[in-house]
């Protein structure tokens, strides 16, 4: 038998693993203890994924539990991050500290954590981190461990901007329409996101726009000088802010072309961004 070098207060000694301290068997996966996703499979932004792994290689006393004390006892820590190494939730701590039994002699410590996606989480890399030491025979070991995750490409850009202004034919259309062209009666609905805005503290976003309606002459057919405010903190930092529009035409509406003057204000950052979209009334 090969013992630890050192021996504990309660006259057991720590008996040296076969193999090194290791973390195992990492899995990602879509419900909890359910199968191995592919290593090549996207998840998306608001799904919930569900991560183990297992340790190998960790010691345990050779005597039984007499003293009031564990027959293991191991400490982690998981982080979660994206490409650019922020996190993506609170970092999760805990402790396995318990007996082993003869007929447990082949079991293996599990770790879990449960992430739910940012649901404006860029497409990328992201990677779990997890930390473990082995408080008997004090050794520690980490393990990288990545996914990946399909999300909507939104340009990066360091200042105020409005990116994929995209018309619609329904509100709950994904597709955009090839030719903005609408008929009197219909609703013009749209869809952009805006990026470049500066974050306060605690990720805090604070940003509104409005629009006004031009006629070909430019004259003024509508307008909505603060359509909407979107004034949030949250935990992981967003990098851009999905908005949208809807105008109701009217039955009797004239025919011809019309200008959105869509205006995105920063408030954090000080920073105002306009941009014209056109559509036609047919």
């Amino acid at each position: 038998m090969v013992l630890a070098s050192g021996c504990l207060g309660s006259g057991r000694l720590a008996v040296a693993a076969d193999k090194p301290l290791a973390i195992v068997h990492a899995v990602f996966a879509r419900s909890e203890d359910g199968p191995p996703e592919a290593s090549d499979e996207d998840f998306v932004p608001g799904e919930t994924i569900h991560f183990s792994c297992q340790v190998e290689g960790f010691r345990k006393l050779d005597k039984p539990n007499d003293y009031g004390r564990e027959d293991v006892s191991l400490k982690f820590h998981i982080e979660v991050r994206d490409k650019n190494g922020a996190l993506l939730k609170p970092m999760e701590e805990g402790k396995i500290e318990t007996t082993v039994t003869q007929e447990d002699k082949n079991w293996m410590p599990k770790l879990r954590d449960t992430i739910v996606v940012p649901p404006l989480a860029d497409t990328g890399e992201y990677a779990v981190l997890v930390s473990l030491s082995d408080e008997l025979a004090k050794a520690t070991t980490e393990k990288r461990a990545v996914f990946h995750i399909k999300g909507r490409d939104v340009a990066p850009s360091d200042a105020l901007i409005v990116r994929n202004f995209r018309y619609l034919r329904g509100e709950d259309d994904e597709k955009p329409l090839p030719v903005a062209a609408y008929r009197p009666g219909d609703s013009v609905w749209a869809r952009f996101e805006m990026t470049g805005y500066k974050l306060g503290d605690k990720n805090q976003v604070d940003i509104e726009y409005g629009l006004t309606v031009l006629r070909e002459d430019g004259s003024v057919a509508y307008s909505e000088p603060q359509a909407a405010n979107q004034k949030i903190e949250t935990y992981y930092p967003q990098r851009y802010q999905p908005g949208v529009l809807n105008l109701n035409l009217a039955k009797d509406q004239p025919l011809g072309k019309y200008t959105i003057v869509l205006a995105v204000h920063d408030n954090l950052g000080r920073q105002m961004y306009e941009t014209r979209e056109t559509f036609s009334v047919e």
